[in-house]
């Protein structure tokens, strides 16, 4: 057996038997890398990859031929990647059931930061609460260019009946990370405001998602700000 073998064994090992606590980031995605290199000692790429991106965060987020431009990463690796983070929102958005309780603007923007953070593109997400703050759907709303997507009223409020929400709260993503509310969001949201309330709906909240990259801030909250 080759060194490396034998170390991926012992990688293995040890997280069955105690998970990722106390690891180092490079350490998680050596593991992960194993998966994708199956003949290779992974540590030396997983350490490249912290160097060059910073984070895990920031290697999940990253665009496919950054990824690919360090040494040794095929696009078996580069896919796993996306795999992993497309398998986590999945997970988050499954996991958000009528258990979870919405108590304010930072409790929304935790579960929503997961969703939207690192998208490439805009994207404005629904959130259908019931009487008590509960979640009962969640749904991806639009999907527009680097700097804008449309929202239409009317389809919100027509899902808002539809799944009978007695409150919705609103949140869009600035890829750039800019934290502020242009005129236009301000306008939108004084729309949509009106829209659902004449089906005696709230509008809780309105809340952009920055990258997180940098930023003390992670999320601008209308609610918070009095913009609301």
């Amino acid at each position: 057996m080759k060194n490396f073998e034998g170390h991926r064994k012992r990688i293995k090992e040890k997280y069955l038997l105690a998970g990722i606590d106390g690891w180092h980031e490079y350490e998680i995605l050596e593991l992960l890398l194993t998966f994708s290199i199956p003949r290779k000692d992974t540590k030396a790429i997983a350490k490249s990859l912290i160097k060059k991106f910073g984070s895990i965060n920031n290697v999940l987020d990253a665009d496919i031929n950054d990824i690919l431009s360090v040494e040794g990463v095929g696009k078996n690796s580069a896919v796993l990647f996306k795999l992993v983070k497309d398998l986590q929102k999945i997970y988050l958005s499954k996991r958000l059931d009528s258990r979870t309780l919405i108590t304010s603007p930072s409790a929304a923007c935790d579960y929503l930061m997961s969703l939207l953070k690192g998208e490439k593109n805009e994207k404005i997400v629904v959130l259908y609460l019931n009487k008590g703050n509960k979640p009962l759907k969640f749904e991806v709303m639009q999907e527009g260019t680097v700097d804008r997507a449309p929202l239409y009223p009317r389809k919100v409020v027509e899902r808002a009946l539809k799944y009978n929400a007695s409150a919705i709260i609103i949140a869009h993503n600035h890829p750039g990370g800019t934290l502020y509310a242009s005129e236009q969001d301000k306008e939108i949201t004084r729309i949509l405001k009106d829209a659902v309330s004449t089906f005696d709906i709230k509008l809780l909240d309105h809340i952009i998602i920055g990258d997180g990259n940098g930023a003390d801030k992670k999320y601008f909250s209308f609610k918070e700000e009095g913009l609301l």
